[in-house]
């Protein structure tokens, strides 16, 4: 008998951001972040099932606009309960403050885990080609 291997799963392929058709070529052409300067080149096709990885030119930019107000969102949540909000004590400022910061750091994840996800939603998975 012959065993089957069963394709990747979906969330471990797009944290590790894989390829969306195969779930097994690397987007990007750098593994990690640094040097900033080059973390968002992707590959032009996926080295393992040759799909055109750069597929509009949008690459997912509404996205990162969207989880930076829910990282805004996030730190409400914890912040308000622990510290208070209030204009009285500029405490407001304080947190608008450490939520930006907390976006500045995290932007290069952020954009990138947006143009990953991104391509997720425009390329479907196709079992043939996890082979």
């Amino acid at each position: 008998m012959s065993q089957v291997s069963a394709p990747p799963r979906l969330l471990p392929s797009l944290l590790n951001e894989k390829c969306p058709q195969c779930r097994k070529g690397n987007i990007f052409v750098n593994k990690h972040i640094l040097p900033l300067k080059h973390c968002l080149h992707t590959v032009d096709y996926c080295p393992v099932c040759r799909q055109k990885i750069k597929v509009e030119h949008n690459y997912g930019q509404g996205m990162n606009f969207v989880f930076i107000f829910v990282i805004y969102f996030f730190n409400l949540l914890w912040y308000w309960p622990v510290v208070g909000l209030s204009f009285k004590d500029n405490s407001i400022y304080y947190y608008i403050a450490v939520s930006t910061i907390m976006v500045l750091v995290l932007q290069p994840w952020l954009m990138r885990f947006s143009r990953v996800l991104f391509l997720y939603l425009v390329i479907p998975f196709r079992k043939h080609t996890h082979n």
